[in-house]
C-alpha cells in the first residue's frame, strides 16, 4: 500500500469530561468523506492522543472504522514513547480495521541508529501490517537520519511511508530521492505542503484539512493536473488561516475554528488551553474573508 493525496490528521472531539464524543467524532468523518477526502489519521497529535487513556483511544478508533466504512483507508497514529501501548494499541487498530499504523519514533531515551532500527522490527513482528514511519524531531527532541530510514525501509518490507517534518527541504527532498520509489514520503507541515508535493512527495497529512477539505483536495488536483501556479495561489490564499490555526499550539485553535463553522468538536484538554481571545478574534476574521462555509 503506498498512500498519495490529503489525510487528514483529525481532532478527536470531546465531551466536558475529557471522553470521546462520539456523535461528534462521526459527525466530522463524514464531512471529511462529504468533502473527497483521500484518507484519515486518527489519533494523531493533532487528535490529542497523549490526553486520551486506552479506553478512549480504542473508542476513537472503533467511532472511525465504523464511520468510514471502508471507503477511505484510516490510519491510527501510535504515539506512546515505548512498545508496550504501541503494541497493545496497533494489535487493537488491526482487528478493528485499520489500514496502517503510523509509529512515531521512540522517545525520552536517546536511542542509537541501531536503536532506532531495532525497535521497528520488534513492532513490525508484533504488528504485521502496514506501518509509517513518523519523524517529529522539534516535538520529541529525536530525530531519525535519512540514512536510518534508508536501512529500515530496506529490512522492513511493512513501512509503506513516512510522516516527515522537517523545517529542511534538502533533507526531504534527499529523503524522496532515496526511497521515495519504495515508500510514501508524506509532507506533515500543511505550510510546506505544496513545495513538497512539486518536489515529488506523493501526498501529505495536514490538520487544516480538518476545516478545510475540499480547499486542500484541490490544491492536490491542481498538482496532480501540473496546475502549480494555480495550486501555489491557492495555498497563498488560505495560508493566512492556517498560520492562525497555529498560532497558540494545535488544535486548540482549530477546534475553535471548527465551532466556528458548525462542527462542535469541544475544547482541547490540559495542558493544551483554548485560544485566547485575541486568536479567537483572528480566526473569525479569517474565516468571514475567505467565506468558508458552514457545512
Amino acid at each position: 500500500m503506498k498512500y498519495q493525496g490529503i489525510m487528514t490528521a483529525l481532532v478527536t472531539p470531546m465531551d466536558e469530561n475529557g471522553l470521546v464524543d462520539k456523535q461528534g467524532f462521526a459527525n466530522l468523518i463524514q464531512d471529511q468523506l462529504n468533502n473527497n477526502i483521500h484518507s484519515l489519521l486518527v489519533l494523531g497529535g493533532t487528535g490529542e492522543y497523549t490526553a486520551l487513556n486506552m479506553e478512549q483511544r480504542k473508542i476513537a478508533i472503533d467511532v472511525a472504522i465504523s464511520e468510514v466504512n471502508g471507503k477511505v483507508p484510516v490510519v491510527v497514529g501510535l504515539l506512546s514513547p515505548g512498545l508496550g501501548d504501541n503494541i497493545e494499541l496497533g494489535k487493537y487498530a488491526k482487528q478493528a480495521g485499520a489500514d496502517s499504523v503510523m509509529a512515531v519514533t521512540p522517545f525520552y531515551v536517546s536511542p542509537t541508529k541501531e536503536g532506532f532500527i531495532q525497535y521497528y522490527e520488534v513492532l513490525d513482528k508484533a504488528l504485521d501490517m502496514p506501518i509509517i514511519l513518523y519523524n517529529i524531531p522539534y516535538k520529541t527532541g529525536i530525530n531519525m537520519t535519512n540514512d536510518v530510514v534508508e536501512k529500515i525501509v530496506g529490512k522492513i518490507p511493512n513501512v509503506v511511508g513516512m510522516k516527515v517534518c522537517s523545517d529542511n527541504m534538502g533533507d526531504v527532498i534527499e529523503l524522496i530521492q532515496s526511497v521515495g520509489d519504495k515508500i510514501s514520503v508524506l509532507c506533515g507541515e500543511d505550510y510546506r505542503a505544496v513545495s513538497s508535493f512539486i518536489t515529488g512527495a506523493p501526498g501529505a497529512i495536514t490538520a487544516s484539512s480538518n476545516l478545510i477539505p475540499n480547499v486542500w483536495v484541490k490544491i492536490y488536483d491542481l498538482v496532480q493536473q501540473k496546475e502549480y501556479d494555480e495550486a501555489v495561489e491557492l495555498h497563498k490564499k488560505f495560508f493566512p488561516l492556517m498560520k492562525a490555526l497555529y498560532r497558540e499550539g494545535n488544535p486548540g485553535p482549530l477546534k475553535a475554528a471548527l465551532n466556528m463553522i458548525g462542527l462542535p468538536v469541544s475544547s482541547v484538554s490540559v495542558p493544551l488551553l483554548d485560544p485566547s481571545l485575541q486568536v479567537v478574534e483572528e480566526l473569525k476574521s479569517k474565516l468571514d474573508e475567505l467565506i468558508v462555509p458552514v457545512r
